[in-house]
């Protein structure tokens, strides 16, 4: 028997708008359109004035993700009650979409508290993790500032982390166990995973990709976004193998994936965090 490490739930990833068939050499070409033309009032001047739009070509690359080699050597393989270099593979491939799911949550979550990106404390009693809880009221009240603005309830999507579901379930069973059977909470379709990004607790502003966790003064978010405002694009899926490695005695294996996830116009995207108590 073989245990490998479990995977987190990246389902959300799929509320997203797939921009994959765009992508060309892993890179999207895109257009950002030049100025709009002057409308005229009562004129009385002719002929109209002409003029040619002059559009801006932007180019987006997509990242690049490299898991680190894996070297399977042939003795193990070959004694190994099970297929070592069939589990060393899964075990790439679910490193690759942990992190892809992770960057992408990251780079949905908006920075900093804005017009349209509202960015919200949660406002419960203290919990056992010593934060303020997340209450179905802060979700009520959030999920109406969507809907407030016109956004479908249907289109809008809330990832949970576990800290925040754990929140709701000491809150209201009752509700949680309605949520739970619905996959819904007040029309909005929840979803739990643990590559949520981080926060600073004392302000709500986004950690940096990547940046190590401070436990006393950081907190992990929930995310709430409207499933056509994100993108997320697939690009090239390389694998490199060295096999029968005369060195190493054994095969030598590792991925490349190409990626990008983001805002579509950094509009209707929103977080939840926890401050500490």
């Amino acid at each position: 028997m073989i245990k490998e490490a479990m995977v987190p739930d990246t389902s959300f990833l799929s509320r997203s708008v797939d921009m994959s068939e765009f992508v060309e050499y892993n890179k999207i070409n895109l257009a950002e359109a030049g100025v709009d033309p002057k409308v005229l009032v009562d004129n009385k001047s002719f002929p109209i004035a002409s003029s040619q739009r002059e559009d801006t070509p932007l180019e987006l690359l997509l990242h690049t993700f490299d898991t680190e080699n894996t070297i399977v050597r042939n003795i193990e393989e070959k004694e190994s009650a099970y297929a070592k270099m069939e589990s060393v593979v899964r075990s790439h491939r679910n490193a690759l979409r942990r992190q892809l799911a992770a960057f992408a949550a990251n780079s949905w979550a908006p920075q900093t508290n804005a017009d349209f990106t509202p960015v919200r404390a949660a406002s419960g009693a203290i919990n056992a993790s010593g934060q303020k809880a997340l209450s179905f009221e802060d979700i009520l009240q959030l999920r109406n500032w969507f809907t407030g603005r016109d956004v479908p309830v249907d289109s809008i999507v809330l990832v949970l982390n576990a800290i925040h579901e754990a929140d709701l379930m000491g809150e209201d069973m009752k509700l949680y166990k309605d949520m739970m059977s619905s996959g819904k909470i007040f029309g909005v379709s929840y979803y739990t995973s643990s590559v949520l990004p981080y926060y600073t607790a004392a302000d709500g502003t986004k950690k940096a990709y990547g940046a190590a966790v401070v436990p006393n003064t950081d907190t992990q978010a929930s995310i709430m976004y409207c499933d056509t405002e994100v993108m997320r694009a697939m690009g090239t899926t390389e694998v490199f193998a060295k096999y029968k490695d005369p060195e190493q005695r054994g095969d030598v294996i590792g991925f490349q994936q190409r990626f990008t996830a983001l805002p579509i116009r950094n509009k209707f995207i929103s977080t939840l965090y926890s401050p500490k108590g």
